[in-house]
């Protein structure tokens, strides 16, 4: 994004005027790169101070002013409405404005000034279909990345918390402190623990993030509420819809990608295609509707690709034709 783009949809973010959609593009900006961070969180100290109430004293005296002006109180109810909506639209423009003065200035600091050496570098660990990758934190936290994701993190976490930025899905087991809280940041949504193991999917693309906790205690947050979850249960987000759901989960169908293993229980091919294609490098193409509509019940534990594509067969019946890592799917009917 453009600077003057990112500094817009910063401020329309804390206005609370963004969709889902555009959370999630926010969400992968600030998680690029160190100073893209450090200028959200210029633009939102610059904001919160910018919404500050008026104090007591400062009401009271514009009330005096109010009474002492008594041309205003033959005003019309409706006059008077229109004239603070209008005062109130300016207000937001003028406050607006502001703060992306502030922050082009701000940026300008950032291009001319070096990086402060007490600023937090970060590394980011990728993986390609086909593989995962586990890597330990500079808290001795330890992250399992599925196929396809990334973590960015810092070398040296802060003095007071611990900061991480996902995009995909890995499973976390959190060094416990209970005086530097462990933030995973996915999308819209903050995963908060001080010590804990738990998995987390946010996928690109997927229609829901999932945050699932199998150990300890976990606080999620979006940009309104604060939901916490028990041993067991499993908070979805609707990105279509941003509606959130709350419910129990299987640690084997949730976690099993750590040992390469599926669990299908009658479920369409179309919804599980992602799975497979994850684990195994490859993309399966559907001939027509009927093949992706075919249901599957399966269990896979680390088995051989060949072997799932066999199970496939059986399901359908289902054909299959391989052409290097593109696997063509169609029914036999």
């Amino acid at each position: 994004m453009r600077p003057e783009e990112s500094y817009l949809l910063i401020t329309r973010y804390l206005a609370r005027q963004t969709s889902p959609a555009e959370n999630e593009r926010l969400a992968t900006w600030v998680a690029t790169s160190a100073e893209n961070e450090q200028t959200f969180e210029q633009l939102k100290t610059v904001w919160q101070h910018s919404q500050t109430p008026p104090t007591p004293g400062a009401t009271a005296a514009a009330l005096r002013r109010l009474k002492a002006r008594p041309e205003l109180v033959g005003q019309t109810l409706a006059q008077a409405t229109q004239h603070q909506l209008r005062s109130a639209k300016v207000r937001r423009y003028r406050v607006a404005v502001w703060v992306l003065l502030v922050l082009v200035v701000a940026g300008v600091g950032i291009l001319f000034y070096p990086t402060s050496p007490t600023t937090a570098a970060y590394r980011l660990a990728r993986t390609a279909a086909g593989q995962q990758h586990t890597l330990r934190l500079p808290d001795g936290s330890r992250v399992t990345l599925a196929p396809q994701s990334q973590l960015r993190y810092p070398t040296r976490f802060a003095a007071h918390s611990r900061e991480v930025y996902l995009e995909g899905e890995a499973f976390f087991e959190v060094s416990k402190n209970p005086h530097r809280p462990f933030r995973v940041h996915s999308g819209a949504l903050i995963t908060r623990v001080l010590g804990t193991r738990f998995n987390v999917d946010a996928r690109p693309g997927a229609a829901q993030v999932a945050v699932s906790l199998v150990e300890g205690r976990v606080e999620v947050l979006d940009q309104q509420t604060t939901y916490q979850l028990a041993p067991g249960q499993q908070l979805l987000a609707d990105r279509r819809t941003g509606r959130m759901y709350r419910q129990p989960f299987s640690a084997d169908r949730v976690t099993g990608w750590r040992q390469r293993q599926l669990i299908f229980q009658n479920e369409k091919l179309a919804d599980v295609a992602d799975q497979i294609e994850r684990l195994y490098g490859v993309k399966l193409v559907f001939a027509d509707t009927a093949t992706a509509n075919v249901r599957l019940w399966a269990t896979f534990r680390n088995e051989p690709l060949p072997q799932v594509l066999a199970a496939l067969q059986e399901a359908g019946p289902i054909v299959y034709r391989r052409e290097g890592q593109t696997i063509y799917l169609s029914t036999t009917e």
